[in-house]
């Protein structure tokens, strides 16, 4: 299978093989009800009976276009049923589905103010934007339970520096707009900082950013200083680089602010792929790596969630075994409905939403310390070092491998916060972890008092080995990772 990394999400031309899925099968007909006085037997076995009472109803006029229209409608109550999606904000009653998907015709949320400034933000996206569309996150403020929750964000000094390379994401970008309101309403202006390195895009994306995103940081009050949107890159000719390590560099210049200008004034680096976002998911995570004292803090991402596909198993690496999150043994993409088999309790923990060490992870959003990245230790984003023949892994694993060397191998999952790439994956688990919050006792978008307090046991030691799925040595964009399998140290000349 030729399989993109997590960072790779980066560019949305590196989109994954598509294994096939199971698809629904829709009945050739719908059966019509015998006459009076036929029994069910009769229409069940007598086929030329049942035939040809079909037939008489379709060589009588009068009866033919009623039958039309029926079967028409209830060919769109059925694709309706399948294919539409309830508001998920509605709770407690029976949502008739429409004959096509709906768009939401407003955002629930109560601060009039908030809602103000979210409300205009969206009609500047449409004007920017006309064929832009709706949110997917219908309610992007945060609950009177969160904002409790989460206050310990907004003490100590230093920023918090969200941080992306990103192409070809207008359809994202009122999810993520209303984000950075969100947040910076919350945490505070003085607690955001904010790197893009965007392009090259072919839709809405540079304009928006740049007529509407760059306003909307002045309206905010946050510092032009803490600012810094670059749009408009040139086309990359892969088939004259290497894929992970052009990556990394395109990773490193969005990352640069932190060295170069703002190495005194962040106090965590939020650094998010090309996904689906709402703010009380970011300061989930960093909720939990601030709480944790973590190093690295992620969630979990998915590539299709009914059946469920773990989008990064590139780079995830379990803390007991070092193995993949999931056994891949054909060279395929197949569903990962049997996640940690060989890491029971991580599997526990994952199962029950409650945050979990691993030895790598990267997941679409990664909160990290950002003190690896300045003096002494200055680690970069980069490809595997050939000198000491080092396995060939993603830009993100080897960061964990890093960090690891270095003394900062605090590497965690929370599984509460899920992510998606796709608009009807981001809808399925909105409604799917919505439900599973439930049935574990999460009220008002928090988890039980009793788990509140819950912290990551941590190992100290990374484990011995480590899977690694090389990337062959070729240009481009494409490589199957799967042919090989090495088992290797947790970095190179470990001992």
């Amino acid at each position: 299978m030729q399989r993109r990394s997590s960072s790779s999400s980066l560019f949305k031309a590196f989109k994954p093989s598509t294994p096939p899925l199971p698809q629904s099968h829709l009945p050739s007909y719908f059966p019509v009800q015998p006459p009076a006085g036929a029994s069910a037997g009769d229409n069940d076995h007598e086929h030329g009976h049942a035939h040809s009472y079909h037939s008489s109803i379709l060589s009588r006029p009068h009866l033919r276009f009623p039958l039309v229209v029926a079967l028409i409608t209830a060919l769109l109550f059925l694709y309706s049923l399948l294919f539409s999606r309830p508001d998920p904000s509605i709770h407690h009653s029976l949502q008739f589905p429409g004959m096509f998907p709906s768009r939401p015709s407003q955002l629930h949320v109560n601060d009039p103010e908030l809602g103000h400034l979210i409300n205009s933000t969206y009609t500047s996206y449409l004007a920017t934007c006309p064929g832009g569309v709706s949110p997917v996150y219908l309610d992007p403020a945060l609950t009177a339970s969160q904002q409790e929750r989460y206050s310990i964000l907004k003490r100590g000094r230093g920023r918090y520096m969200l941080v992306t390379n990103t192409r070809q994401i207008q359809d994202h970008l009122p999810d993520l707009l209303n984000s950075i309101v969100v947040l910076t309403k919350y945490l505070g202006k003085d607690k955001i900082a904010l790197s893009m390195l965007e392009g090259p895009s072919g839709d809405c994306t540079p304009q928006i950013l740049k007529d509407v995103l760059i306003p909307l940081t002045e309206t905010m009050g946050i510092s032009s200083k803490y600012v810094r949107i670059a749009t408009d890159e040139p086309k990359i000719d892969w088939n004259q680089h290497n894929r992970i390590e052009k990556i990394s560099e395109l990773r490193n210049r969005a990352l640069q602010p932190l060295w170069e200008e703002w190495k005194d004034d962040i106090q965590a680096v939020v650094f998010f792929n090309d996904v689906y976002i709402h703010a009380g998911d970011v300061l989930e995570l960093l909720f939990q790596h601030v709480k944790g004292g973590a190093a690295i803090t992620t969630g979990m991402d998915w590539w299709k969630k009914r059946p469920e596909y773990y989008y990064d198993i590139w780079v995830g690496r379990t803390i007991d075994t070092g193995d993949l999150f999931y056994p891949i043994d054909w060279t395929w993409w197949s569903p990962s409905s049997d996640l940690f088999p060989n890491s029971p309790k991580s599997k526990e923990l994952y199962e029950s939403l409650k945050p979990f060490q691993v030895f790598s992870t990267w997941n679409a959003m990664a909160v990290l310390d950002p003190k690896p990245f300045l003096p002494p230790f200055n680690i970069r984003f980069r490809r595997s070092d050939r000198s000491q023949d080092e396995c060939a892994a993603s830009e993100c694993t080897l960061i964990a491998s890093d960090f690891w060397k270095i003394g900062f191998g605090k590497v965690q999952v929370v599984p509460s916060v899920q992510f998606a790439y796709e608009r009807d994956v981001a809808l399925d688990i909105i409604e799917d972890l919505g439900k599973q919050k439930w049935q574990l006792g999460w009220i008002d978008g928090v988890p039980p008092k009793d788990e509140q307090s819950t912290k990551t046991d941590w190992i100290n030691r990374p484990p011995p080995k480590v899977r690694c799925h090389p990337w062959p040595e070729v240009n481009g964009l494409s490589a199957n990772v799967w042919e090989e399998t090495k088992w290797v140290g947790p970095w190179a000349g470990y001992e």
